[in-house]
């Protein structure tokens, strides 16, 4: 299984301007160093929590439709990753020949409020086989709170700021300060 960013989000949870403020920096001087701490800050909360803050697009690739606990329900249901769910894009599977073939959305629902968002089977259908023996299905999924910072819920946001300042302070240190912990846990994927 591989995970593929596509289309990274096109903006950022927090802005340039409410770091600037947070750090007490005045000018643009350090603007290129600030936008580099607020993409990492962002990156580091996305990895801990399995999350998309913003809207993004990813690819999938898997070599067969069971494995890592990702089918449910005797194997009609698939999670996806990187919750929450905006939209599924596509599902591709390869023949032997390599020849790439869309599975007819009709044959399953899209769901898109659970969390992390769902492929469901419709009744009497089943997910085809890929041909090949690597990668030979393909999701592409679109996924994020949204398209503007606002989206984002606001521990988060909050946690992306903290973070962005201990990265300022720190000189990059990759250390998870306590407070931006705590307010990135109920985001965090539960493990039963």
């Amino acid at each position: 299984m591989s995970l593929t960013l596509l289309d990274p989000p096109t903006t950022e949870p927090v802005s340039l301007s409410e770091a600037r403020a947070r750090l007490r920096v005045a000018d643009a001087s350090q603007d290129d160093a600030i936008n580099h701490w607020i993409q990492t800050a962002r990156a580091r909360v996305e990895r801990d929590t399995g999350r998309a803050c913003l809207a993004q697009t990813w690819l999938e690739r898997r070599d067969v439709w069971w494995g890592e606990g990702r089918l449910s329900a005797f194997g009609t249901r698939f999670r996806l990753l990187k919750p929450p769910l905006i939209a599924l894009e596509a599902v591709t599977v390869y023949g032997l020949d390599d020849a790439p073939s869309e599975i007819d959305p009709a044959a399953f629902f899209v769901d898109t409020l659970s969390d992390p968002g769902r492929l469901v089977l419709r009744p009497g259908q089943s997910w085809p086989q890929p041909g090949r023996a690597a990668a030979g299905i393909g999701i592409r999924f679109r996924c994020g709170y949204g398209d503007q910072p606002g989206d984002v819920p606001a521990p988060l946001r909050e946690a992306i700021l903290q973070l962005t300042v201990h990265l300022a302070e720190t000189n990059g240190a990759s250390s998870l300060p306590p407070g931006v912990a705590e307010l990135i846990r109920p985001y965090r994927p539960v493990m039963l």
